[in-house]
Parts: structure tokens; sequence; C-alpha cells
């Protein structure tokens, strides 16, 4: 059965607000139902969260797992802990940042957007074009990333 790791974070809640978002709403309703769905996310503590989910009659996800600092790094941290699940695992994230850095890790992303939350500022940074070569060199890794035992002696 998959396991899925959802953001609570601009998936399932508006970010600094006690809204929810109908599309991830309708999207969790469907993997709890379907798949083993763990939440996760930064803001909240297991105990916040469990009242805001509660608050909204939403129930069915397998657990809660919380992130000790936002962005890359913290999700990352949170993702180790269940680092057997990378196989066949699927993480639902809301921050092109982080999906990047869960992609590099070798974790399964989908990067679920809203208009809710607004359009980002545009980078005024120059966005270089990736030659083929490194994308199928990426590929390749997270394949054999994938493919690697996750004992701990492979740690």
């Amino acid at each position: 059965m998959l396991a899925a790791v959802m953001v609570v974070e601009g998936v399932l809640r508006l970010p600094d607000s006690e809204g929810h978002i109908d599309t991830g709403w309708g999207l969790y309703q469907s993997l709890a139902k379907n798949c083993r769905l763990h939440l996760l996310s930064h803001t909240w503590t297991e105990q916040d969260i469990a009242i805001w989910l509660h608050k909204r009659q939403i129930t069915g996800h397998q657990s809660y797992l919380h992130a000790p600092e936002p962005g890359p790094a913290g999700r990352l941290e949170a993702l180790h802990r269940v680092r057997a699940w990378r196989i066949g695992a699927l993480v639902i994230e809301s921050d092109p940042a982080c999906a990047t850095a869960e992609l590099a890790a070798g974790w399964n992303t989908a990067l679920i957007t809203s208009a809710l939350q607004g359009p980002r500022p545009p980078s005024t940074e120059p966005q270089a074009i990736r030659p083929w070569d490194d994308l199928a060199e990426d590929v390749e890794r997270q394949h054999d990333l994938r493919l690697t035992p996750h004992t701990p002696e492979h740690r």
C-alpha cells in the first residue's frame, strides 16, 4: 500500500491562518481512504494539529511528523525519521524549494500550488536552463537511491 506524506502548510491549511484549503481537504480525504497518509508540519505541535483537524472533522491519517524548522532542512530531517518509506512513498509538497530538496534526496514528490496563497514575487535572479545531461544524471542518481538498501550499514 502506498504511503503518502502531506505537508500541512500550503496543501491542507493556509499558511499563517486557521483556514483550510478545499483542494487539499479533498486530496486528504481521497488519500486517507486509499493509502497510509501521514501529515507533516513545522508550525504546530502534534496536539495543536490534532485540535485543528478535530474541529474540521478531518480524520483518517496514520501519524503526524513534526519538522523542527521551516524549509528544506526541516522537511528532510522529519522525512529522514521515516527513511524506510522512501521507496514507493509520495511527499505532497507546497514549497518548490522543499520539493527540489526532497527530489534530490530520492523522494517521489508532488508539488501542489494554490491560488489562495497568492502570487509569489518574481525572482530577480536569472534562471539558468539546466543542461539535459545534468537532468539525466539526476534521474539516474535518484533511481540508484531507490535501489539502495536502506539499512543501518548503508547510512
